[in-house]
């Protein structure tokens, strides 16, 4: 029997999961420097949200990064896990912008691309097969693992069957949860091998304690690669430690034949680096936790919804929200358990319980959803939810990217508007993909998070500078009076993500706005009939009305950012718009009034 092979995910899926992504360059440099060294079939560095992270919090360029692991690891073949039509973002892209993305990143070093969809709607996965090939690198079709009704071995089959006749040789059994047993996982590589008659690897989720057994189950039944991490980022939302299954399934016939000690050299140059994360490692995501075995949303899972609890003081709900969550995703279908539909199930199981008035709010994404714009669920969707979502507007049923018109040449003269001088298909795609954060990223106006040992840098041209929590300098660090003395001097502490930052804003406006759509208000307005309150904490993207302007009952008022979800704001009566409280770009908490109708 052929030598179990091993994948080293630390440099992407175990910092994705236990560091929210927030692994530096230079860390990662060091770490596939050793890693190159062990012998591992691949190393997972790239896609995911860390290339969303590199972008907009550690003002990187992914691709860059990419291109130095590649050069510190010139020997071990590179891979990166993409979400489809949606690369490494959330929502579905054009043709063009696949195709582009992954010619790029094989060419800046990436071997294998692991290419899931979250609905396993094999319709979205296609063209990532085709630009695979044509870039002359491995695609491997990626199985997300969902323990849902009537998610049976014969759909599993099915489901193999059709990624493999789209042009996937190789096959990845995905569990991101951590509840494919050790009975199941073997029974379910048995029968993919035997139909699929491809090579089968699995990534089984270590949180609930399940993932070594199920990985030794898996690969006794025939899986020739199973995922790990370097002990330091592995075990709870992570995968297996390397070093555990190295030594545990030695001396087996799936023994993987490794030496541990290169293995731990390069984990105690990860462990080295990990001092200084310390207020950045998620303490929910490291620990052992078998919600998912009892068929509950782990709190890690559970991400900004619970951050949302936490901001209506309604956490004593939990177990509400929690019983919530298999109610909505019953009536979406019963789609598998993976970012981003977690978090659209979860944030919706929140506005059900929280609102008292199950969809009263509604995300976009939910939208988006009922509609077919991410896909074909698993299952038929609840018909009544979907009317009650969507009204009577009709779900799509080709492929969502038929809608999308290629992007890539209206982008590249996008960016030569802004500045950017002959752009090449990276600074593209990336643009498309973040288009914010890129123009920030390449003007040297964004403000990267710092490390305690890192030191501070000049403040850029808006005058905010963000100090992370905990490594802020002493007094002396601070500007001196003279250099402020003409300019206000406001301070502020925010949370991103989870993360607590001190806010110093410089010679900005700092009084009270007054819009002039709406009378000036001295104080907080009142409360009262008619007037449309934000529902949660937030950013405001549009507000679309104006004092003057007439409004029926429905209509949408405001569109609100909040736990990344897009949510329309409604009025709540028919009439004329008399105030409107509120700007785009404001910062707005649960019960604060928007506008008012009479």
């Amino acid at each position: 029997m052929p030598r179990l092979e091993l994948v080293e995910t630390s440099l992407r899926q175990g910092q994705q999961a236990l560091l929210v992504s927030r692994l530096r360059r230079r860390h990662a440099v060091a770490v596939a420097e050793r890693l190159d060294r062990c012998g591992f079939a691949a190393l997972d560095v790239f896609g995911g949200s860390t290339f969303e992270a590199c972008v907009r919090f550690l003002g990187e360029d992914p691709f860059e990064r990419l291109r130095a692991i590649r050069a510190a690891a010139p020997i071990t073949p590179l891979a990166a896990v993409i979400a489809g039509q949606a690369l490494v973002g959330h929502r579905h892209v054009a043709d063009d912008v696949v195709d582009a993305f992954i010619a790029v990143a094989a060419e800046a070093g990436i071997d294998i691309f692991r290419c899931y969809d979250p609905l396993n709607d094999v319709r979205n996965l296609t063209r990532c097969a085709a630009a695979v090939a044509k870039a002359g690198k491995q695609a491997e079709g990626v199985i997300v693992y969902s323990d849902a009704p009537g998610n049976d071995l014969d759909r599993l089959v099915v489901l193999g069957r059709r990624m493999v006749d789209a042009g996937y040789p190789s096959l990845c059994l995905h569990d991101p949860l951590g509840v494919l047993v050790a009975a199941r996982a073997g029974e379910a590589v048995s029968a993919l091998k035997k139909t699929a008659k491809v090579p089968v690897a699995v990534s089984i989720a270590a949180q609930t304690g399940q993932a070594t057994l199920a990985s030794y189950r898996a690969a006794s039944a025939g899986a020739h690669r199973v995922d790990v991490a370097l002990s330091p980022l592995a075990g709870g939302a992570s995968m297996p430690a390397a070093e555990a299954v190295i030594a545990g399934f030695g001396g087996t016939d799936v023994d993987p034949g490794l030496d541990l000690n290169p293995v731990a050299d390069a984990a105690l140059t990860l462990e080295q680096a990990l001092v200084h994360y310390a207020d950045v490692i998620d303490p929910l995501a490291m620990r052992l936790d078998t919600s998912a075995l009892r068929g509950l949303l782990p709190p890690s899972a559970m991400g900004h919804a619970l951050a949302e609890l936490r901001e209506r003081d309604a956490v004593g709900q939990l177990g509400e929200v929690e019983a919530e969550v298999a109610r909505v995703r019953a009536e979406m279908g019963n789609p598998p358990l993976v970012t981003p539909i977690t978090e659209i199930i979860a944030t919706q199981a929140v506005y059900n319980v929280c609102d008292g008035d199950r969809y009263a709010t509604i995300s976009q994404e939910v939208k988006d959803y009922f509609l077919g714009l991410y896909g074909e669920p698993p299952d038929p969707v609840d018909a009544e939810v979907r009317r009650l979502v969507n009204g009577r507007e009709e779900p799509i049923t080709c492929r969502p990217a038929d809608l999308l018109e290629p992007a890539m040449a209206a982008a590249r003269r996008e960016l030569t508007r802004e500045g950017v001088d002959r752009p090449g298909a990276d600074a593209v795609v990336t643009y498309v993909l973040f288009p914010g954060e890129y123009l920030a990223l390449v003007r040297g106006e964004s403000v990267a998070e710092r490390l305690g040992d890192e030191m501070d840098e000049p403040m850029g041209d808006s005058g905010v500078e963000l100090i992370e929590s905990g490594a802020a300098g002493d007094e002396s660090d601070a500007p001196s009076e003279p250099e402020t003395a003409a300019l206000p001097v406001r301070e502020l502490t925010v949370e991103v993500d989870g993360q607590a930052y001190s806010v110093r804003v410089i010679g900005a406006d700092l009084g009270t706005t007054t819009h002039t759509s709406a009378p000036t208000v001295s104080g907080p307005p009142a409360i009262r009939e008619g007037t449309v309150v934000a529902p949660m904490q937030g950013l405001l993207l549009k507000v679309p009305v104006k004092v003057g302007d007439h409004v029926d009952l429905g209509d949408v008022v405001c569109v609100l950012e909040a736990m990344k979800m897009q949510n329309d704001i409604t009025a709540t009566r028919s009439g004329t718009v008399t105030h409107v409280y509120v700007q785009q770009g404001d910062v707005v908490s649960p019960r604060d009034p928007l506008i008012h109708v009479e």
